[in-house]
């Protein structure tokens, strides 16, 4: 079938698609500014409509169908251990009027853990965003080591880090607690209960297409067991590991937010560390 589609969008082209259809601010600021950071970093170093790339952790896959539509990819392939990229084809559907998705995107459930090397040709890059906070500590390395071999010699892998965990936000809770560094400040106990006692609707921008699938009360625990198995990663760290299995970086940003440090957590952590809520790290092989 997918062949069929290829030469279908050969001959005809892509889907038609509209942005003006819109309304949802979660794919608006996926589809927008995280396609735009992407092409900014990737497009910058690799031709995208001919370069074959893999996103590491692409959720529900709308910033890959970005880059279809809005920045000229041709081939992506998403895997991730969850399936919420199996909405993306009603989304899109939803979002812009596409009655399909581009036959170049392809996506694959993965074991957490589970080696990608020898699974299809070597890539020419790879791109992930706001995935490796959510990896266990003594995976790090294995993966990364095992993406280092995913990739040609030459290409790219570009990496996006959204709080991070000693951030004023970096629990990942802001749509429920607005407290700046509460997670460092108070106990699971009391963050629980703030979380628990949430009333009325949460930040559009932070509602994802897997809201419906938990409801409001089965969406707080999975947020907060998501809070709970954060890595912890610093910008540092990130670098650290990456160049240790291979990697050399190519160019990084670091991103700080300016906000009074409560004088509970003054010496307790370095400044940086408290203050550097994102990281880009663009990396070569």
């Amino acid at each position: 079938m997918s062949w069929m589609l290829r030469l279908q969008e050969r001959l005809c082209g892509l889907a038609p698609w509209d942005a003006r259809c819109i309304t949802d601010e979660w794919f608006r600021a996926h589809f927008d500014y995280a396609a735009d950071v992407v092409q900014q970093w990737v497009g910058g170093v690799l031709d995208l409509p001919t370069a074959r790339l893999l996103n590491f952790g692409c959720g529900d896959g709308i910033t890959d169908l970005a880059l279809m539509l809005r920045h000229g990819a041709t081939a992506i392939h998403g895997v991730d251990i969850r399936r919420e990229y199996a909405k993306l084809p009603s989304i899109a559907r939803e979002q812009l009027g596409m009655s399909r998705i581009p036959a170049g995107m392809t996506f694959e459930t993965i074991t957490p853990g589970a080696p990608l090397a020898g699974k299809w040709p070597l890539v020419d890059g790879i791109m992930s965003w706001s995935t490796f906070e959510h990896v266990q500590r003594d995976q790090l390395v294995p993966i990364f080591s095992d993406l280092h071999a995913c990739l040609r010699p030459g290409g790219y892998f570009f990496i996006q880090i959204e709080p991070l965990f000693f951030s004023p936000f970096g629990s990942h809770l802001k749509r429920y607690d607005d407290v700046p560094w509460h997670h460092l400040l108070a106990t699971e106990a009391e963050l629980w209960s703030v979380i628990q006692a949430h009333q009325g609707p949460i930040d559009a921008s932070e509602t994802d297409f897997g809201f419906a699938d938990f409801g409001v009360d089965g969406y707080k625990k999975f947020v907060f067991n998501e809070y709970r198995a954060l890595n912890r990663l610093t910008a540092d760290e990130l670098v650290e590991i990456t160049t240790g299995v291979g990697f050399h970086v190519v160019r990084q940003v670091r991103r700080h937010v300016e906000m009074e440090i409560p004088a509970a957590l003054r010496g307790k952590y370095p400044d940086e560390l408290l203050l550097n809520n994102e990281v880009f790290l663009l990396l070569g092989k």
